[in-house]
């Protein structure tokens, strides 16, 4: 049965924790707000300017939070563009169709739908956590996406980044793979791992799944 793969995305296809403080902080900059403290990108979502908002309150800072966000979201498109659609492309015409399960908001889907749809990268199922009401490792994230799918579970190969929660996509049948370019979480795994994503890795990733 051939496998198909499925992304996570904050740091498995792109830096997001390190590059929204440092784009954040960029603006502020530009804004005139020296030695701001870090943005807790878990606590304040930054698709969510009201969330930004409110983070920018808490701190008594005077800054635009739709130009923190825009600073943010226009260096992610271009990172998105020149780096990982054209791989995932790939990737999803050979073992696709591919999808997408991340902990993040129906505002961030709405940005990654309409990249994804202006660059004609094809995929089919994406959940993200806000539209379930869970976040990983709560199992019921990835069986949102196998019922969107409707297609047995051990045809899918999860890639991510944070092994604790992302790994959990074995309990609803599904199989794991480690994104480790990323180092966030300080996470290990002595299973199948890739430190790039190419369609190269994910096919040599998806043979050893196939073999075990």
């Amino acid at each position: 049965m051939n496998k198909i793969p499925v992304f996570d995305i904050g740091d498995t296809l792109l830096p997001s924790h390190e590059k929204i403080n440092e784009k954040v902080h960029e603006e502020l900059r530009r804004e005139g707000v020296k030695d701001a403290p870090e943005l807790p990108i878990n606590e304040y979502n930054i698709y969510k300017p009201s969330e930004v908002e409110a983070w920018l309150e808490k701190h008594s800072i005077e800054a635009d939070a739709e130009k923190l966000k825009k600073t943010y979201l226009d260096w992610e498109r271009d990172f998105l563009r020149e780096n990982v659609i054209e791989e995932l492309k790939r990737i999803n015409e050979d073992f696709g169709p591919i999808g997408f399960i991340s902990d993040n908001s129906i505002a961030a889907k709405n940005f990654y739908e309409e990249l994804f749809n202006q660059e004609g990268l094809s995929y089919q199922g994406f959940v993200v956590s806000e539209e379930v009401g869970v976040e990983k490792p709560d199992r019921r994230i990835f069986q949102a996406f196998i019922e969107q799918r409707d297609e047995d579970a051990g045809r899918f190969v999860y890639f991510g980044n944070y092994v604790d929660r992302d790994k959990a996509a074995e309990k609803e049948g599904m199989h794991f793979v480690w994104n480790d370019n990323y180092h966030v979480f300080n996470s290990g795994f002595k299973g199948p791992t890739i430190h790039k994503l190419t369609c190269e890795n994910v096919r040599e990733a998806l043979k050893e799944v196939d073999s075990k």
